[in-house]
């Protein structure tokens, strides 16, 4: 995928907020990697290859610090599916310089390297025979966000509270052309299954990248 010691870069932004989750509102930079193995029909980020540069973790590094301008020292790693490139000497370099590691993903793949907070933000209905979506013996999940669509029910939200039982757990509505029902159909499950929270895109909410 990528020639060795280079990383696939959709891009690298910031300062802004996280703006879902259990850490909305935190500042943070992001570093989003291009490619992914599941194509969502109704996913919002443009993940090709169109526009992507190889970059080393060093060069990664530097422009982090650099639009890190609040001192947050916080990147969420996000993607595509960063898993797919994620490795220890990114890992160690981004730690080096300080940086806490929040990284989402979908859940179907090991990750090369720890990080210190993990989103898996599963999408069963889009993966392939090869997609296995890994359990909580096999990554250390801190929080469990799932997509709400038309297609997510109790017994959805049954399925991963058993697959992934000490994560945080959020319910977030699908951002398409539906998203009033899909909002009305999240609080409604939440309503019923406390144990899971709301997470809005806060950051575009607020018109933050």
């Amino acid at each position: 995928m990528t020639k060795p010691g280079t990383y696939l870069v959709k891009e690298i932004f910031g300062p802004t907020i996280q703006g879902e989750g259990a850490h909305a509102g935190r500042p943070c930079v992001f570093l989003r990697f291009a490619v992914c193995n599941l194509a969502c029909t109704w996913c919002d980020t443009d993940f090709s290859r169109a526009g992507a540069e190889r970059i080393t973790a060093s060069e990664i590094v530097a422009r982090l610090v650099e639009l890190d301008r609040h001192g947050s020292r916080m990147v969420v790693v996000t993607g595509g599916e960063p898993a797919l490139q994620w490795d220890q000497t990114l890992c160690s370099a981004l730690r080096d310089a300080g940086f806490r590691v929040h990284m989402e993903s979908n859940g179907t793949r090991p990750l090369g390297a720890p990080v210190d907070w993990l989103t898996v933000s599963p999408k069963p209905r889009f993966h392939g025979a090869r997609d296995r979506l890994l359990g909580a013996t096999e990554l250390s999940v801190s929080e469990c966000k799932v997509v709400v669509d038309s297609t997510v029910d109790k017994t959805t939200l049954t399925g991963y509270e058993q697959h992934y039982p000490d994560a945080s757990r959020y319910l977030q509505p699908c951002m398409d052309d539906q998203y009033e029902q899909h909002l009305s159909r999240t609080i409604a499950l939440i309503t019923e299954r406390p144990n899971w929270r709301l997470s809005l895109q806060l950051h575009k909410i607020v018109g933050l990248p």
